[in-house]
């Protein structure tokens, strides 16, 4: 008898073989995507960041210069060096923050895509995709069924040829029969415990097994 699960496999490893392209490119589109997709949240939330440093240290150099004018009013020495102090710093610290936004915004630029556009590009793929693989799955049960049925009638065709060439004896006497009964059965138990047709096919271990009685009368009925 034949190991159902080894054909499952085999006829699995085939099957997959004939859409392992189809699915493989479907699944890179998706992945490349997600991973464009990832990439431009990523810079926006980077470039929207530096936008909020930037203009945060813009309002302070607004507020510096509001303290710097009082102070001047006011002719406070000491305060007027201090600011002078902040000021250097803050100008330092809005160079780095106007370079960084620049290069954020490029980053996003870079990064950005139509969502709308690509997306709608991936669900025509995947239609496009699905439809081929329908009709190609289509095609295969087909031609399975009409293997299946061709191998079928060849296998009959072979086992009738076999049976054809059995002669069922004559017997004069009850003793004889008997014998050839005996014979028979031994013969039969001998081949359904070794014979497997075809080195490709072996036993499965829990395969329910045929009465050999039925098998002898089948033969009998045949011959």
């Amino acid at each position: 008898m034949l190991d159902k699960k080894l054909v499952e496999d085999r006829i699995a490893a085939i099957i997959r073989s004939e859409f392992a392209q189809m699915i493989g490119a479907l699944e890179r589109d998706h992945l490349e995507y997600r991973r464009r997709l990832k990439l431009k949240e990523e810079t926006r939330s980077t470039l929207e960041k530096q936008e909020v440093a930037v203009q945060r240290l813009r309002s302070a150099r607004i507020e510096l210069k509001k303290r710097f004018w009082q102070a001047y009013y006011e002719e406070d020495e000491a305060a007027l060096s201090e600011i002078e102090s902040e000021r250097r710093i803050l100008e330092r610290a809005e160079k780095k923050a106007e370079k960084s936004l620049e290069t954020a915004r490029a980053d996003f630029e870079r990064a950005d895509f139509d969502e709308v556009a690509e997306g709608f590009l991936l669900r025509t793929k995947a239609n496009i995709a699905e439809d081929q693989a329908t009709r190609h799955i289509d095609a295969i049960e087909a031609a399975l069924e009409d293997l299946l049925s061709g191998t079928r009638q060849d296998i009959e065709k072979a086992s009738q040829a076999l049976r054809d060439n059995y002669a069922e004896p004559s017997f004069d006497t009850v003793e004889e029969r008997d014998a050839h009964v005996t014979k028979t059965m031994e013969i039969l138990n001998a081949v359904t415990e070794s014979y497997a047709p075809g080195s490709r096919w072996r036993r499965a271990r829990h395969t329910r097994k045929t009465p050999k009685r039925k098998i002898l009368a089948k033969i009998l009925r045949t011959s």
